[in-house]
C-alpha cells in the first residue's frame, strides 16, 4: 500500500460503486445513490462500452487468429502495438476537442464546439493520418523488424499493416465526431454506432480469415480488411446521423474559416502536450514489446494472447477518465470551481472502486480466459503469472489514467501529465525492463512485474499533482 492511502476512504465509496452497478436491479439502493455518482456512471458506462467495442476489433482478431498458430498471433500482436501508437496519437490530438468541447458545451457555445471539432479533424489528418499511411504502406518492414528478428513474423505483420493503413482515415473522423456526441450528452449514440461497426468487423473477420463460399481464406490479412471495411461503414452511419438529426453539431465551413489564432493556441496548449504525452507513452509500450520479443517468440506470443485482457482494462480506465474529464469540464466551463475542486478526487475514488470490483471478476474468470488460447506447457504457466500481475495492478493503473487523462486534463494541466509519464515510463519502467531482460536475464513474468513499478511511481506523482489544484481553471477563450 502507498503512503498516501490515508487520503483514500475506500470503504464508503466502495459501497456506492457496488450500488451504482446494481441500480437497475435494486430501486431502493438507486434512490439512496448520490446524483453525482449516478451521473458519473451514466456517462462512464456507455463510454467504456464504446471503447470496449473499439478494442473488440483487435480482441476478435487475436482470438480468431489464435487458431492459426503462434506465428500468426505474434504477428497480429506486434501489428496491434504499432496501430496503438497511431490511435493514441489520434486520441492526444482529439483531447483538445474533448476538453474545449466540454467547456464550450457548458457555456452553451455551439460555434466554439464546432470549431473544436474542426481543429481535431485538421490536426488528425496532418499529424497522424499522413505519417501513418507513409509508415504502414511504404516502410512497414522497417517498423516491424524493430520488434522481432523472425522474418516470417516481419513479413506477416508488414502485410497486415499495409492493409490496415487506410482504416485510419475513417477511424480518425469517427474519433472526433464521437467526441462531439459525448460532450453534448449523446454518448449512447456513439456506442450504438460502434456496436454496429464491431458486429460487422467480427462477422467480416470470420469470413475473410477462414473463407466462406466463393471467398478464399485470407488468414491474418482478412482481419485487417474487415477492420478497414467496418470502419468505413461506421463512418457513414455517424455522418448520416449528424447530417439528418443533429446538424447543428456538424462542423461547417464557415466555422473553419472563422477560427482565430487565440483559439488555435488554446487548442494547441492542450493537444500538443497531450499528443506528445500519448506518443511517448505508446512508443514506450512498443519498446516494452520489443523487449518481450527479444526475450523470445514464446514470450511475444504470450503477451499477444493477453492483449484482450489489456484491452479490457484500458477500456475501463479510459471510459472512467473520459467521464471524469467531461463532467469536470462542464463544471469548469460554468465557472463552478468549488464543485470541480470537490469532484476531482471523488471521481477518482469512484474509479478505483470500479477497478477493484473488475479486478476481482477478472481473477475469477482467469481459467476460462486462458483456456481460449490453448497455451500449453511453459507458455501456460508464464501466462498465468503475467495475468495475475496485470489484474493485481489494475487499480493502480486506474489512478494514473483517471488522474492524468481525467482530472488534470479537464482543466488543461496536460504538461504535468507529460512529465509524470516521462518520469514513470522512461525513467523507471523502461530502464528496469532493459536491466531485467538483458542484464539479469530474468523470465518474462519477473520482467513484466518490474515494469509495474512505473505505475507505482506515477500514482504518487499524479495524486500529488491533483492536490495542488492547478487544474481548476477555464481554458476556453
Amino acid at each position: 500500500m502507498f503512503a498516501w492511502q490515508s487520503d483514500w476512504v475506500f470503504t464508503s465509496h466502495f459501497n456506492h460503486c457496488c450500488g451504482a452497478l446494481l441500480i437497475a436491479r435494486n430501486e431502493k439502493i438507486g434512490h439512496a445513490m448520490k446524483p453525482d455518482l449516478l451521473n458519473f456512471y451514466r456517462l462512464a458506462i456507455p463510454v467504456t462500452i464504446q471503447i470496449l467495442f473499439l478494442s473488440a476489433r483487435n480482441i476478435a482478431d487475436i482470438l480468431m487468429t489464435s487458431s492459426l498458430g503462434m506465428i500468426a498471433v505474434a504477428s497480429v500482436g506486434i501489428s496491434s502495438k504499432a496501430i496503438m501508437v497511431g490511435m493514441v496519437a489520434l486520441g492526444g490530438l482529439a483531447s483538445g476537442s474533448s476538453v474545449l468541447g466540454a467547456q464550450y458545451w457548458g457555456e452553451k457555445n455551439l460555434v466554439g464546439l464546432r470549431k473544436s471539432i474542426w481543429l481535431g479533424l485538421a490536426t488528425s489528418v496532418l499529424f497522424v493520418l499522413l505519417p501513418i499511411l507513409i509508415l504502414f504502406n511504404i516502410f512497414p518492414e522497417h517498423l516491424v523488424s524493430l520488434a522481432s528478428a523472425d522474418q516470417t513474423i516481419v513479413k506477416n505483420a508488414s502485410a497486415y499493416l499495409s492493409v490496415f493503413g487506410p482504416a485510419f482515415i475513417f477511424l480518425a473522423i469517427n474519433n472526433v465526431l464521437g467526441i462531439a456526441l459525448r460532450v453534448s450528452g449523446r454518448a449512447a449514440l456513439a456506442t450504438y454506432a460502434s456496436l454496429i461497426g464491431v458486429a460487422l468487423n467480427v462477422g467480416l473477420s470470420y469470413v475473410f480469415i477462414f473463407g466462406m463460399g466463393s471467398i478464399a481464406a485470407m488468414g491474418i490479412l482478412g482481419a485487417a480488411w474487415a477492420t478497414t471495411i467496418s470502419a468505413a461503414i461506421e463512418f457513414l452511419l455517424i455522418y448520416v446521423y449528424f447530417a439528418t438529426r443533429i446538424n447543428f453539431l456538424l462542423p461547417k465551413w464557415s466555422d473553419l474559416i472563422s477560427i482565430n489564432w487565440a483559439e488555435v493556441k488554446s487548442y494547441a496548449a492542450i493537444s500538443v502536450p497531450s499528443t506528445i504525452n500519448g506518443l511517448l507513452w505508446a512508443i514506450g509500450i512498443f519498446i516494452y514489446n520489443i523487449i518481450y520479443g527479444r526475450i523470445g517468440t514464446e514470450a511475444l506470443a504470450v503477451m499477444a494472447s493477453l492483449t484482450p485482457l489489456e484491452s479490457i482494462a484500458a477500456s475501463v480506465e479510459q471510459g472512467l477518465a473520459t467521464a471524469t474529464a467531461i463532467l469536470l469540464g462542464n463544471s469548469l466551463g460554468q465557472s463552478d470551481f468549488t464543485k470541480a475542486r470537490a469532484d476531482g478526487f471523488k471521481y477518482l475514488k469512484y474509479s478505483v472502486c470500479t477497478s477493484l470490483i473488475l479486478g476481482i471478476a477478472l481473477i475469477a474468470v482467469m481459467p476460462l480466459f486462458l483456456s481460449i488460447f490453448k497455451l500449453d506447457g511453459d507458455k501456460s504457466q508464464i501466462a498465468i503469472l503475467v495475468y495475475l500481475v496485470m489484474v493485481l495492478t489494475f487499480w493502480v493503473k486506474t489512478i494514473n489514467a483517471v488522474g492524468i487523462s481525467g482530472v488534470l486534463r479537464s482543466g488543461g494541466d496536460v504538461g504535468a501529465g507529460l512529465k509524470i509519464d516521462m518520469i514513470g515510463q522512461w525513467g523507471v519502467g523502461i530502464p528496469l525492463a532493459l536491466i531485467g531482460a538483458f542484464v539479469l536475464k530474468l523470465s518474462l513474468p519477473i520482467v513484466f512485474a518490474l515494469v509495474m513499478f512505473e505505475d507505482i511511481c506515477k500514482a504518487f506523482l499524479t495524486t500529488s499533482r491533483i492536490k495542488k489544484y492547478l487544474w481548476v481553471k477555464k481554458v476556453t477563450v
